[in-house]
């Protein structure tokens, strides 16, 4: 087994007033509708427990398995995974003020526990990290999608 990471960095503008982004932004109903291929998710306050459905790419299959725990702490919403989960993820939306509408300073880091050998993972890592990132920002652009009209 070996680690790969990826990670995706966006500022956006958007057109609702930073509350209201940072209420969808630290969701778990919003969290869970904008993550791919949810399994099954269990919510719990600000704790979400994702399954994602199998992935399979040809010699490597993955199903996440992870614990998520969301909080907002000023106005910035946090977020980070258990310990001990197969998939890790980190980040901060930083979301303010700005002229009637607001800017998301958004950075998230995921990192992914496959069953590749540790041979195998030099080769392989360059092509994960872009992929995690393309999947994080993909989420990004779903979450924001879903945004209630201003």
């Amino acid at each position: 087994m070996s680690w790969f990471e990826g990670t995706h960095t966006e500022t956006l503008s958007l057109a609702v007033p930073a509350e209201v982004a940072r209420a969808h932004f630290s969701d778990p109903a919003a969290i869970v509708a904008a993550t791919k291929a949810v399994e099954r998710s269990e919510i719990d306050g600000g704790r979400i427990h994702f399954v994602i459905a199998e992935e399979n790419h040809g010699v490597v299959k993955f199903r996440a398995d992870y614990t998520c725990t969301y909080a907002v702490d000023g106005d910035t919403v946090r977020w980070s995974t258990d310990l001990g989960c197969n998939c890790q993820q980190s980040g901060t939306a930083r979301i303010v003020e700005d002229g009637g509408g607001c800017t998301v300073i958004y950075s998230e880091t995921i990192a992914v526990d496959l069953p590749v050998p540790k041979l195998m993972a030099a080769a392989v890592r360059p092509l994960v990290g872009p992929m995690v990132g393309k999947e994080i920002a993909a989420y990004l652009k779903r979450l924001v999608a879903a945004l209630p009209a201003p």
